[in-house]
């Protein structure tokens, strides 16, 4: 039975090895290995072709998952060069490609010629890192004839040339054919080991099929052979990491000439920074320009009597509630930009009143330009050095990643390159935050982290006796509240002192409000406004399809 079996693999592997459409009738290999650390190749292919065919190609791999006889795993990737090709046309795989895919791929032939019956192919190549450097040998263990060769063989030679002055014993010299796997030394050879050449030649009738291997192994003394180690092998295996290293210690040095704030000691502060506005104040507490910093200013202007809110209770089932704004006089004409921006924008045409729903996929660029005029008004308070240190960063930093991913991609594969690419990407992110406030922005900060720290520890007596010295002092800095992000905290410290909600705030599901309604109620209508605010229209869609972008892609023939 289990002859019957090989006999169906062979018949498979032979009519397999005629579909590809041609056979080897002769193959002969030449190494000649060098006490350097490399051996050159020479392999002659004659080649019978049974169907019209431009040529062959040879694939040699290049990247290995080592165990060596000592039990220990190591990855290897060999170095191939010098290639040749003897009278006939060929494209050579790239080191980039044999880096990426692992193989060196040589084909041979002319797309514009067709070639049948008896063709000779010559390659030579020179190999590096291809010993094996064991505590008693270093091996040479190469593949005469690999496994994935898709036609049969009905001829092997070769000679294996030694190093002048290197003596091997016959017993350390060891020969392999068979299927894939095969530990027992080979019985299909003719060996014969004269001088420094040990050949062989295949016996009479022996065919090597697909997945069927030739192997050469001999141990060399130990030293016999120079080992070629890199200058640095960390370099070699992990320098991405060091280059990764070298990107995040260069910004923390930037950072901490041009980015990082003078650390500024928070002082208890009971009342927001005279002249900053809730937007301003947002901004300068965390140096980005957040949607809620310009949203803080609608209960600004509500405090300050330029508006109305009003919350819209909408009938039916799945209806939402909706807030109106009224205006009821124009802000100052010396307001900032931004905030003429924010208030005329709200109220443009000449409007008194607006529904916030009206606003949905319109105002979003609105609010983009006032963000801009925001920060903008902001850099007062900032360094200018510091402004241009980041901007050169996002100029220098673009280039960078276009030739340190690749590079990282060739050098140590895609894991290198992946992490090299989500480098930048935090580098980015934390250039962000390569700003720095000048002295008037310090004395502006430690005023608003002292506000900010207030608003999130006071105590009831506190807020009576400041409540006692403003009836309105919640009301006038609710707004910046919300600008900090704190807003239901501050809110619910009110409840229990019965502090009436702003006059100008109303809603229709309450005809007496109390604090804790208020709170909910503001809470949510501010929360819809911001979101229907920073609403954009959705692209345009076909279908979300294009023509060869589905699954079954790719295509392929012979060559």
């Amino acid at each position: 039975m289990k002859q019957f079996f090989l006999f169906l693999v062979a018949v498979f592997s032979l009519s397999f090895g005629y579909a590809q459409g041609f056979v080897v009738d002769q193959h002969s290999v030449d190494i000649y290995i060098s006490e350097d650390g490399y051996f050159d190749v020479e392999e002659r292919y004659q080649v019978n072709f049974t169907q019209n065919k431009h040529g062959i190609i040879r694939t040699i791999q290049t990247h290995y998952n080592l165990v060596t006889s000592e039990g220990k795993k190591e990855k290897r990737k060999i170095e191939i060069d010098k290639i040749k090709v003897e009278g006939h046309k060929s494209d050579i795989s790239g080191k980039f490609s044999q880096r990426i895919e692992g193989n060196l791929n040589i084909k041979i032939g002319d797309a514009n010629k067709w070639v049948t019956g008896p063709q000779e192919y010559v390659i030579k190549y020179r190999v590096h890192q291809a010993f094996l450097y064991e505590e008693q040998f270093t091996r040479f263990y190469w593949n005469l004839k690999p496994t994935q060769w898709f036609a049969p063989f009905n001829a092997i030679e070769f000679n294996v040339h030694l190093p002048e002055g290197v003596t091997v014993e016959s017993g350390d010299i060891f020969v392999y054919s068979g299927n894939e796997g095969n530990t027992l030394p080979t019985d299909e050879f003719n060996l014969e080991y004269t001088g420094n050449v040990f050949s062989g030649s295949s016996k009479e009738g022996v065919i090597s099929s697909y997945g069927q291997a030739v192997t050469v192994l001999i141990n060399f003394p130990k030293g016999s052979i120079a080992e070629v180690k890199p200058f640095w092998p960390f370099w070699s295996r992990y320098g991405y990491l060091i280059i990764i290293a070298a990107l995040f210690t260069g910004f923390y040095l930037l950072w901490k000439m041009f980015g990082r704030d003078r650390r500024v000691v928070a002082t208890t502060s009971y009342y927001p920074p005279k002249g900053i506005d809730p937007a301003m104040a947002g901004f300068l507490i965390n140096d980005m320009d957040d949607t809620s910093d310009l949203i803080s200013l609608i209960p600004y202007w509500g405090t300050h009597g330029y508006i109305k809110m009003e919350e819209i209770d909408k009938k039916g089932l799945f209806a939402k509630d909706d807030v109106k704004l009224y205006k009821l006089k124009n802000i100052p004409d010396d307001a900032p930009d931004y905030e003429r921006k924010m208030f005329y924008g709200l109220f443009s045409g000449g409007k008194e009143e607006v529904l916030v729903s009206s606003l949905k996929n319109k105002f979003y660029t609105t609010l983009g330009v006032a963000k801009s005029q925001l920060v903008k008004a902001a850099q007062v308070y900032y360094h200018k050095e510091s402004r241009k240190v980041r901007t050169t960063l996002w100029f220098v930093m673009f280039p960078l990643i276009l030739v340190l991913v690749p590079l990282s991609l060739y050098f140590w594969g895609f894991i290198a390159a992946i992490l090299m690419f989500v480098s930048f990407v935090v580098l980015y992110i934390l250039n962000i935050y390569m700003i720095k406030k000048n002295r008037k922005g310090d004395a502006v900060l430690t005023e608003l982290k002292g506000f900010r720290q207030f608003i999130k520890t006071a105590e009831e007596n506190k807020l009576k006796m400041l409540l006692g010295e403003s009836p309105v002092y919640f009301e006038s800095t609710m707004s910046y509240a919300l600008a900090f992000g704190v807003f239901a905290v501050w809110a619910k410290k009110f409840a229990a002192l019965e502090v009436p909600p702003p006059s100008w705030y109303s809603s229709h599901s309450h005809s007496h409000f109390n604090m804790n309604q208020f709170s909910k109620s503001f809470s949510s209508s501010i929360s819809a406004a911001s979101s229907t605010m920073v609403s954009s229209p959705s692209s345009s869609s076909s279908g979300g399809g294009s023509s060869g972008g589905g699954f079954g892609g790719g295509g392929g023939g012979s060559w």
